[in-house]
């Protein structure tokens, strides 16, 4: 009865299904509470869901078996108080320590070499209590920050191999990440923020990696009319470590 804004596939034990999540508070004219379960045939809430909306969904496994995790801008979920990013094991809803002073509006996963971890943008400022610039990190138990983080918005995070290694890619509304000049798109390689290229003029509202045969690159979203010092509009390709142009895109 209203928008979704995530979708992910769990199985949690019973076979894989389509989880949503969004400003709903029905799905398939059952109450469903900002998120809910698609089984092929029927819908079916979560516990009680969130009393506020899902902006992300990511399945991680912390080490007790994988689990689908929740962000938004919601303070509770089940329940259970949980300030906006919340974990669904199957059964019930739990907190991630105490979770975000603000909205968490996109989550990754991502193993910088420590082991994979859950990765978390939004507008927030602290994660669990630690001070945390719109991106902060989950390793199962506690929260960190990525360096100084940024000045503005995380709204979208994918992971890429532009042939130097895997790296977490942000994108959204920030201008600086780790206090380097970034326009709306930076790379975190474990330890430290890179920028790619000049970047794009406005917003980044979505990132994902792609094979179309040429090899992989990252395709980047948003409401830019020139990226990396070109004129692409809305929509640009990054790929072998520089940006790729593609005449159509």
């Amino acid at each position: 009865n209203s928008t979704v804004s995530a979708l992910a596939v769990f199985d949690d034990g019973g076979g894989p299904a389509l989880y949503i999540g969004g400003g709903f508070t029905t799905a398939g004219g059952v109450a469903a509470n900002r998120i809910a379960k698609w089984d092929g045939s029927s819908w079916a809430a979560l516990g009680s869901g969130m009393n506020d909306f899902v902006a992300a969904l990511a399945v991680f496994d912390d080490g007790g078996g994988p689990a689908l995790y929740a962000g938004g801008g919601f303070t509770a979920a089940g329940g259970v108080a949980a300030n906006r990013i919340a974990r669904w094991d199957g059964s019930s809803w739990a907190a991630l320590g105490s979770g975000m002073n603000e909205r968490v509006l996109a989550l990754a996963v991502f193993d910088d070499g420590g082991g994979p971890a859950l990765y978390a943008g939004g507008n927030f400022t602290t994660a669990g209590g630690v001070a945390a610039n719109c991106i902060a990190k989950w390793d199962g138990s506690s929260w960190a920050a990525l360096g100084s983080g940024m000045n503005d918005f995380v709204a979208a995070l994918a992971v890429f191999d532009d042939g130097g290694g895997p790296a977490l890619y942000a994108g959204g509304y920030f201008t600086t990440a780790g206090g380097v000049a970034a326009n709306r798109i930076a790379k975190w390689d474990g330890s430290s923020w890179a920028t790619l290229g000049s970047g794009m003029n406005s917003y980044v509202y979505a990132l994902a990696a792609f094979d179309d045969g040429g090899g992989q690159a990252l395709y980047a979203g948003g409401a830019f009319s020139s990226a990396f010092d070109s004129h692409d509009s809305y929509v640009a390709k990054w790929g072998c470590r520089r940006r790729v142009r593609q005449r159509g895109l």
